[in-house]
């Protein structure tokens, strides 16, 4: 499996010396002229035939989304979306590359170009939508609390949640953490850097709980037994959404590969593998 390093576009003025000060004004707009250029070759997303040309497709996935896009035990890169995206690949006759991303900077990589696709767990939201393209539905989903089970049973409701006593851990920049943010008031909340941490941290008991979407939910639920449980058994109240895969505005041609796939995709059968089909329901 191929994976790829973001590469990031930096101008440096560099020391102002003598000899730069003998540098005329023309040529200091030249030299900036030819540094915008320089950097907008790699912010510049590329075009579907360009892709097509290119011989890979660049997938980027914040792999920390467990069944979607995670790391193993073997640290080999796995995943219902990993295989989909793999799946997507040799439907455009392309080479698949990884490129592991985060959640705070998902958005900013995709426009800097360091990914074709962004897949692993993004949520439709209509601020992406604003700023992206984005596929037709590939999994429902919705927000859940997802607890240590020794207090699950006590933590049913954002009643139950919303409380002084209640130790909610949260990672940032992704739709968890905008749930947390605007629902939850007087809970204890603890912040760590990524979703990997959230998990641990329920098994450690350092929190009670975590939000997290019912995809996940039932992955850790049915994976742990005993350790992990499912405090709320539906979505909250106005949190119904779909996973859905991202692209770059303006190339049209490449979602609607991507959605042309998705009508002929062995995606049942892979959600199925990865036990997330059961209360999931799919639109073709």
């Amino acid at each position: 499996m191929l994976f790829i390093p973001k590469i990031d576009c930096v101008m440096i003025p560099g020391k102002l010396t003598q000899s730069t000060l003998k540098i005329g004004n023309k040529m200091k707009k030249l030299i900036m002229i030819v540094s915008l250029l320089v950097c907008s070759h790699f912010v510049q997303a590329k075009p579907y035939d360009a892709i097509i040309d290119s011989g890979i497709l660049r997938i980027g996935v914040p792999a920390d989304y467990a069944p979607l896009a995670f790391f193993d035990e073997s640290k080999k890169l796995v995943g219902f979306d990993v295989d989909m995206a793999k799946e997507l690949a040799r439907y455009l006759k392309l080479t698949p590359v990884f490129y592991i991303t985060s959640w705070p900077t998902l958005s900013k990589d995709l426009l800097d170009d360091n990914y074709d696709i962004a897949m692993g767990g993004v949520t439709y939201t209509s601020e992406r939508a604003a700023q992206f393209l984005l596929s037709d539905n590939v999994l429902e989903n919705g927000k859940i609390a997802l607890a240590a089970c020794h207090v699950a049973g006590k933590l049913t409701g954002l009643d139950a949640i919303d409380n002084p006593d209640v130790k909610v851990v949260v990672n940032p920049g992704g739709t968890n953490e905008k749930f947390v943010n605007a629902r939850l008031h007087k809970a204890n909340i603890i912040r760590v850097n990524n979703n990997i941490d959230n998990i641990q941290a329920l098994r450690d008991k350092i929190a009670d709980m975590m939000i997290t979407d019912l995809i996940e939910g039932l992955y850790y639920q049915n994976k742990e037994p005993n350790v992990l449980c499912l405090a709320t058994k539906h979505p909250f109240e106005g949190t119904q959404s779909y996973k859905a895969y991202m692209v770059q505005s303006g190339n049209t041609s490449l979602i609607h590969a991507v959605n042309e796939w998705l009508k002929i995709s062995n995606e049942q059968a892979l959600a199925k593998k990865w036990g997330i089909d059961a209360d999931l329901n799919y639109h073709k």
